[in-house]
């Protein structure tokens, strides 16, 4: 894709596509459900693939929107406050 095209609703930019990888990466058990919290300190905490510390990090308001449209991830439910939980189904 060209930077010039625009990107439609549902993709995941080159930087959310890192996020979602350093996720994937990471300790957190992702067969359990977990928040958007949860999910963002585990990308922070979790180097990139050069092994270097992350110059960009998600919000967990940002990381619950990505999450949302990753593929493989799911809400599995709204706890108490009415904050997502998700799971990896993939």
């Amino acid at each position: 894709m060209s930077k010039y095209t625009p990107r439609t609703i549902g993709e995941l930019s080159r930087t959310e596509e890192n996020w979602i990888d350093g996720l994937m990466r990471s300790t957190l058990d992702l067969s359990k459900p977990f928040s958007a919290v949860d999910a963002k300190e585990a990308i922070v905490t979790t180097p990139t693939k050069k092994g270097t510390p992350r110059k960009i990090s998600p919000s967990s308001y940002k990381m619950a929107y990505v999450l949302r449209k990753a593929p493989g991830f799911s809400l599995a439910y709204m706890d108490a406050k009415k904050r997502p939980m998700f799971i990896y189904q993939g």
